[in-house]
């Protein structure tokens, strides 16, 4: 199964309130972008990086490559995460179409602490299934709320997590598949799902946190320290 990783960068990060974009603040003394760097570098089974940053961004992330060698490209995103992901597959399409790529782990570039443990449970579980994500169960406290009244407490309700795993034809196709119909999907599995395929859930990791708020920032320095 060879697979290739997209490394979702390109967002602006207005909640971070931060001057340069968040991806290059430090988390435990390094820019939150290599450690999702470092993650796929050591990881055996994928061949390739491909980094989708915001135009602003790409010559400073094309400057990380003589240290991480298998990123391939680094390509401008668009203006919402669906189009920066299908940026990030187009890179890949000539490899996709020539069955060089087979697996594609798409991940947000703000969750620094996803392990390598996670990323070879994904491949496991992508066996009869066309995507494969992480994703942790919400309590059963968590209600829906209709103008400022609770409606319902539904079950069986996950906080999905990156990185996701699909099929790389098949997620090809869905996001072409997708921009001729004006479909935007907010990530990987919901555009393999909305296209029809299959998408397996496998438990994510407490740690894997996104960060977006300075409180997550702070949160993100202490799980580092305990590295």
């Amino acid at each position: 199964m060879r697979a290739a990783a997209i490394i979702v960068a390109g967002g602006r990060g207005t909640r971070m309130k931060a001057s340069v974009n968040k991806i290059f603040l430090e988390v435990g003394g390094r820019p939150i972008l290599e450690w999702s760097l470092q993650l796929f570098e050591r990881c055996p089974g994928v061949e390739q990086v491909v980094v989708v940053a915001s135009a602003a961004d790409v010559a400073a992330c094309n400057s990380l490559k003589s240290r991480f060698p298998k990123v391939s490209r680094v390509v401008p995103g668009g203006d919402l995460r669906h189009r920066s992901e299908f940026a990030g597959i187009a890179a890949l399409s000539a490899r996709i179409d020539a069955g060089e790529v087979q697996t594609v782990l798409v991940h947000d570039a703000v969750r620094p602490f996803a392990s390598a443990d996670l990323v070879k449970r994904l491949l496991v579980g992508m066996a009869k299934v066309q995507a494969c994500i992480p994703g942790l169960p919400m309590p059963p406290s968590t209600a829906v709320v209709e103008r400022a009244t609770v409606v319902g407490y539904p079950a069986n309700l996950y906080a999905v997590q990156t990185p996701q795993v699909a099929d790389a034809t098949w997620l090809l196709e869905a996001h072409n598949k997708a921009a001729r119909a004006g479909y935007l999907g907010t990530d990987t599995a919901s555009v393999i799902e909305w296209a029809g395929g299959l998408v397996r859930v496998i438990a994510g990791e407490e740690g894997n946190i996104k960060i977006t708020t300075p409180a997550d920032l702070n949160r993100a320095n202490i799980i580092a320290a305990r590295l």
